[in-house]
């Protein structure tokens, strides 16, 4: 199943977690706002929290949001949950099924965090397995882990496809990668793509922790700055005005930061891992995939010749920057060959 047909008159309801403000749930408020962009009638569910009212943050997607009560469980209409409310599904009988991956993966931290945030997944793991549906029931999600019959698969990255080609033996998934925020596309790329009014900063986000990064800041030949508590208007200012970005935690998917960073004209360095593997998701020259996690002195070298070398280096990420302008025209055309309108 790789398309789901639908009229006029259907409506689709984004299932979508209640107060969460991050990459996933911007990705579905992407999603109901470009799908209406297309013609398409559609609508946010905070899932069942009764909640009607957005997050300020979301504000430019003019989210149009109803309650799960006015959800109409009828074979016209269409359901999309995100990969970690999949059990949401069996509530549901006649409409019609679509699960959107927007990511896969954990982040690499220390051994101390590893075993802290180990054991507050087992308590959220144990307690996701059920879901407090509509009837004042709980549900047993019994079935996330394989592949269901009449369920349309999406993947926001090619890592997410590879797995859920290869893990949930899905043949027909497709893809459905959403693009940068609204606030970066209206800026548009950077036009200063030299160092002239660039400072020798190296940007991270704190909210990503890893190993390699818990050592490197450490050291003192190399000014980080952490990338926490920014609007995005403030988030450009710092991107052209630096000349680099790391990150060399997990990639579940993509990753928004690394993409707005290179559109804003920072250089990228990232760990060669999970999607930053395939060429797809992270479209950079291998050359600035780390694979070496235990060398931090030579990360460190690489960090340092990069920032030296801006003006050299910058053209190496002019395929990935591109790419990532593009990402909202197909976004569009994705939504279209997939949700397939039908003359009436």
């Amino acid at each position: 199943m790789n398309s789901i047909r639908i009229n006029k008159d259907s409506k689709i309801f984004i299932f979508c977690p209640n107060g969460l403000v991050t990459g996933g749930p911007e990705a579905l408020h992407q999603l109901r706002f470009y799908m209406e962009q297309e013609g398409y009638q559609a609508y946010l569910v905070y899932e069942f929290s009764g909640n009607l009212n957005p997050p300020e943050r979301y504000m430019e997607y003019e989210p149009k949001v109803v309650s799960f009560q006015q959800v109409t469980d009828d074979k016209r209409n269409v359901l999309i949950v995100p990969e970690v409310s999949i059990g949401i599904l069996q509530v549901y009988h006649s409409i019609q099924k679509c699960v959107w991956f927007l990511s896969w993966g954990y982040y690499d931290i220390s051994v101390k965090d590893r075993l802290l945030i180990g054991c507050k997944n087992i308590v959220k793991r144990f307690f996701n397995c059920f879901i407090f549906d509509p009837e004042r029931k709980f549900r047993l999600q019994i079935f996330s882990r394989r592949k269901q019959k009449n369920v349309l698969y999406c993947c926001g990255s090619e890592y997410a496809y590879q797995h859920v080609v290869s893990d949930l033996k899905v043949s027909d998934a497709v893809m459905l990668v959403e693009p940068i925020s609204m606030d970066f596309l209206r800026e548009g790329p950077a036009k200063n793509l030299t160092s002239c009014g660039r400072g020798d900063i190296v940007l991270y986000n704190p909210s990503k922790p890893s190993e390699v990064m818990r050592k490197l800041l450490e050291r003192t030949d190399i000014q980080f700055q952490p990338l926490k508590g920014y609007t995005p208007v403030e988030l450009i200012e710092i991107y052209r005005k630096s000349k680099l970005y790391i990150d060399f935690g997990q990639f579940g998917g993509p990753e928004r930061i690394p993409k707005e960073s290179v559109y804003n004209g920072t250089c990228l360095l990232v760990g060669r891992r999970n999607a930053a593997e395939n060429d797809f998701d992270v479209a950079i020259p291998g050359a600035f995939k780390i694979g070496d996690f235990e060398n931090v002195d030579a990360i460190a070298d690489r960090i340092r010749d990069m920032l030296l070398h801006y003006d050299d280096l910058i053209g190496e990420f002019a395929h990935f920057r591109n790419k990532i302008d593009n990402l909202e025209q197909n976004f569009k055309e994705q939504i279209r060959s997939i949700f397939l309108m039908q003359e009436e």
